[in-house]
């Protein structure tokens, strides 16, 4: 009587290969989906602060608008000066290039010092939403520097207004106090209304975000300016 030799099965263990492969590519996947979601979250998080930076500093503008058309007039001279606060940043000289160095003076509206400005004000209500998602009451808080414009101070006019044109920067900060919108604007008269340092009709002049981005050289349309 003979004796067969088993034969040997060379497919043992192959399924549980593939189950072990298959749950490391769902484990792969996993970890792909979640980084992500978590960027996305992170860019949403991002433009959604910035978006409040960028508020702030149009509620800046805007209140320094209001307060270069208030009655009675400010002196802006004074107002380019500034109160001695420690933001202020008044410019004395020109670089290089010919323009100023320092963004100016904190802007006074009455006697209310436009540094760190919440905002909107509590008067706004904002909801603070739930405890399990809350909600900031401010978008963040808004700073107002003035200084005389660019044709001025290259003339060594850095605090005597003589054309009632000036320069307003506001920076918005967003409440992680990490992300700032910074916009600047040129405020002059009214196309008509002679605009000089002493009338009330201030309107915005506007002109591309940044420290040095248009001055009275430029031509302007309507009081809009023309790049």
């Amino acid at each position: 009587m003979s004796l067969q030799r088993p034969t040997r099965n060379t497919e043992s263990g192959a399924i549980l290969l593939l189950v072990m492969m298959l749950m490391i590519s769902l484990f792969g996947l996993g970890i792909t989906a979640l980084w992500l979601t978590s960027g996305t979250m992170q860019v949403g998080t991002n433009v959604n602060q910035r978006t409040q930076a960028l508020y702030c500093a149009e509620a800046g503008i805007e209140r320094a608008r209001a307060a270069l058309n208030s009655l009675p007039a400010p002196n802006i001279t004074t107002l380019l000066k500034g109160s001695g606060d420690a933001a202020d940043d008044v410019p004395s000289t020109l670089d290089a290039s010919g323009n100023p160095v320092g963004v100016g003076a904190i802007l006074l509206d009455g006697t209310t010092v436009l540094k760190a400005v919440a905002f909107p004000p509590t008067s706004f209500k904002r909801n603070t939403g739930t405890a399990t998602a809350p909600v900031s009451a401010t978008m963040g808080t808004y700073t107002v520097w003035i200084r005389n414009d660019t044709a001025e101070c290259r003339q060594g006019n850095y605090l005597n207004d003589a054309n009632g044109s000036v320069r307003i920067r506001s920076r918005g900060l967003a409440p992680d106090n990490l992300t700032t919108v910074v916009l600047e604007v040129a405020m002059g008269g009214a196309p008509g209304s002679g605009g000089t340092s002493t009338t009330t009709s201030f309107v915005p002049v506007l002109c591309n975000s940044g420290k040095n981005s248009c001055d009275d050289n430029t031509s302007t349309v309507s009081g809009v300016v023309v790049n």
